[in-house]
């Protein structure tokens, strides 16, 4: 066994909205990271409003815990101001650090914020200890790895010193983040800005070009099981992980705070030098709150069939029950496990499930509030397809379990030890001092002197069972007496100055940042020439020699170079500094500020703009930067290609084509450890704005590849 680090694994859970934050907080988690309700990668989740964010800091912060904020989204040119104006208000209200994913943001940060904490989110596509190297000489503090990372990357990530936060629970993405165009391509909802469709959990089959290839498996080509990494915290942490990522800003709070407090449990066991056991009941409870069946995903080299679930994409609950008949909208059920008033159920059938709630519970022809395993039961069931012998019930929701976690949750468990002394003197103030054991200090003194007892004075054991009475303040305090004469002390008295005492403790407590301030943005950018073509073609071997595309997922970095003149696909490429270079479309450039981070790099001579920037946003992005920067740098926008929607690590189909409803055919492209997925009809633009096309060539035959070069090149030569 490897010695273990100094510094104890962070345990960070999600809080879509006040409720789950307290639940996680009360589940024993060592941060939250939320969102507010702007420039957040889960739009959908119910995220802060500025008054909440003000009070979720102090709650936490109050209770040892800290607070990052999910600002990970792409941002276009008229939007980065306001982000950098919301970004003002979190740094000066003691945000502990924001994730980011635009490098733009992550420019202007590390510019006019410099004593601001930066997170490379997962949607960045770190996926290499290059990546991490580069981001942390580039002022992040950490980087969040893509899910796909291996255990074997993730302990060479943690080596380059930078801390590193891996995901150990919850959904996991089919592509990799950051690079997945399907939700923004077909549903113009994207997934990079916010608003992803989830598109993997649609229905998809497998085509061989001409029919549909149904599996017996299901219909769920793209869908993923949960992620689940209970077992493997010991080697986790071994590799060096910083923090242990629970997915889940959608959650309801009774899931946060129950995976959070199994987690808790588990950390705790390793460095109390034991070996975690999750009980049966306790993995009954964590699959009735959410799973679509469980994995050790790509950490730990699950195959494809561990990994995916062809046959459902949704929460499964746990089966409780066969179907015995249906009648008259009425089921009649053999229970395999206890049943509760209002539980949420459903049983598998098709073309669709059949859901229902056990509102009204048939027992030996009377109504009871719940039933036991062997029981027969007759439930009231109006919704369709309807129910046939035989199907199997599921629970989703388990009122009596939710009504327990509810009032775990309410109970406040989360205590914060502190030290009280208090000193009574006759003819002066009651003084009370805390302190905790960070180092923060509160003192304050009665509203009166204290007089001479007359009768029975207050005792020592008074004054120390009052104080030991904290109220809605989170602390868990020892008294220790410093000096007490026989003085008379109104109970009313000491119990003001107590909480004034623990009021005050939590607002030194509440601010854990001396802030620098804002500094002004500031940056010159050195205008160089591109020595590449002015229409870069992506599958042309014509042009092969002229300059060598690096993947877009390479685990092992960028060992060696096949060419000085190279096009960077993952910022993992950064590390590079000897070449000639353009950035690619997969870094998703989107605005001025990373247009210009990009450029201030010696090695790169050329952007490829972000496809998801139309030409509206590509001719603001082009003005601002002339206007700020001074000069027209080689800019090229996507005029031709099917884009690639997908990077699916170690996934392989049988057939050349994915099918979804609408009969749509997506082209699969299986390059060994990464399969692609095209779009069905090749993207194109127009090109009236940049110096420089780009074009992707993929099924296209030669007279159709030489027309579409023909055209670009005309539209460039037309505006020389």
């Amino acid at each position: 066994m490897l010695k273990k680090p100094l510094k104890k694994i962070e345990l960070l859970s999600p809080a879509g909205n006040p409720e789950a934050l307290i639940a996680a907080v009360q589940g024993g988690c060592d941060a939250v990271y939320l969102g507010i309700r702007n420039f957040s990668a889960r739009a959908f989740a119910g995220n802060f409003d500025h008054d909440e964010f003000k009070e979720a800091v102090r709650y936490c912060h109050v209770r040892g815990v800290k607070v990052y904020v999910t600002m990970n989204t792409l941002l276009f040119e008229d939007e980065i101001d306001n982000a950098m104006k919301e970004a003002e208000f979190l740094y000066e209200n003691d945000a502990d650090a924001l994730l980011i994913q635009d490098f733009g943001l992550f420019h202007r940060i590390r510019t006019e914020f410099p004593d601001f904490e930066v997170h490379c989110s997962t949607q960045m596509h770190i996926h290499n200890a290059d990546g991490c190297r580069v981001m942390k000489e580039c002022g992040a503090s950490r980087a969040v790895l893509a899910r796909e990372t291996p255990i074997e990357v993730i302990r060479e990530c943690a080596e380059t010193g930078i801390e590193t936060e891996v995901f150990a629970y919850g959904a996991l993405c089919v592509s990799y983040s950051g690079q997945c165009l399907m939700s923004e391509a077909v549903k113009n909802r994207s997934g990079n800005r916010g608003v992803c469709a989830q598109m993997c959990r649609l229905r998809f089959y497998e085509n061989d070009g001409e029919v549909r290839c149904p599996s017996a498996e299901g219909e769920y080509a793209l869908a993923m099981k949960d992620l689940n990494l209970i077992n493997d915290i010991p080697e986790l942490i071994e590799a060096g992980v910083s923090s242990l990522k629970i997915e889940g800003r959608m959650k309801r709070k009774e899931y946060v705070y129950l995976v959070t407090r199994t987690f808790r449990e588990a950390i705790d066991a390793y460095y109390a030098g034991t070996r975690y056991r999750i009980s049966g009941q306790r993995q009954k409870e964590l699959e009735l709150l959410f799973n679509r069946g469980f994995t050790r995903g790509h950490a730990f080299h699950d195959s494809q069939n561990e990994r995916m679930t062809r046959f459902r994409p949704n929460h499964m609950g746990v089966p409780i029950g066969t179907v015995v008949s249906f009648r008259n909208n009425k089921v009649t059920v053999d229970l395999s496990e206890p049943l509760y008033q209002h539980d949420g159920l459903r049983i598998l059938n098709s073309p669709a499930d059949t859901g229902l709630t056990a509102v009204r519970i048939e027992k030996n022809g009377k109504l009871v509030n719940e039933a036991g395993r062997g029981d027969r039961v007759v439930l009231d069931c109006a919704s369709k397809p309807h129910p046939k012998k035989g199907q199997i019930l599921l629970k989703t929701t388990d009122r009596k379990l939710q009504e327990d976690l509810d009032r775990s949750i309410d109970r406040e468990e989360r205590r914060v030890p502190v030290t009280v002394h208090f000193e009574a003197r006759v003819s002066q103030p009651l003084l009370l001092t805390a302190e905790d054991q960070d180092g923060n200090r509160a003192r304050v003194e009665s509203p009166q002197v204290l007089e001479p007892a007359k009768n029975a004075p207050i005792t020592n054991e008074r004054i120390k069972e009052i104080l030991m009475k904290t109220g809605e303040e989170p602390y868990d305090p020892a008294v220790i007496c410093d000096g007490l004469d026989e003085v008379f002390l109104p109970v009313s008295v000491l119990n003001e100055t107590r909480r004034s005492l623990y009021s005050t403790l939590s607002d030194a407590r509440a601010v854990t940042h001396e802030r620098m301030g804002r500094h002004p943005y500031q940056f010159y950018v050195e205008p160089k020439e591109c020595t590449f073509p002015r229409i870069l073609i992506d599958g042309d071997e014509s042009q092969s020699d002229l300059y060598f595309k690096l993947p877009v997922v390479s685990e092992t970095g960028c060992d060696s170079i096949l060419r000085d003149r190279v096009i960077l696909s993952e910022p993992g490429n950064l590390s590079l500094h000897n070449v000639h270079a353009v950035a690619g479309m997969t870094l998703n450039i989107t605005n001025s500020y990373s247009a210009a981070w990009f450029l201030s790099r010696p090695e790169i001579e050329g952007l490829i703009l972000s496809s998801e920037a139309d030409s509206r946003r590509i001719q603001s992005l082009r003005d601002a930067f002339i206007g700020r920067y001074g000069f027209e740098p080689m800019f090229y926008q996507l005029v031709y290609g099917r884009r690639t929607l997908m990077w699916i690590k170690d996934y392989h189909l049988t057939h050349p084509y994915l099918e979804d409803l609408q009969k749509t055919l997506y082209p699969v492209i299986d390059r060994g450890t990464v399969t692609e997925v095209l779009e069905p009809e090749p993207y194109v633009s127009e090109n009236s704005t940049c110096r420089g096309s780009y074009i992707i060539l993929t099924t296209e035959d030669r007279n159709q590849s030489e027309a579409i070069k023909e055209e670009a090149y005309e539209e460039i030569s037309g505006r020389v």
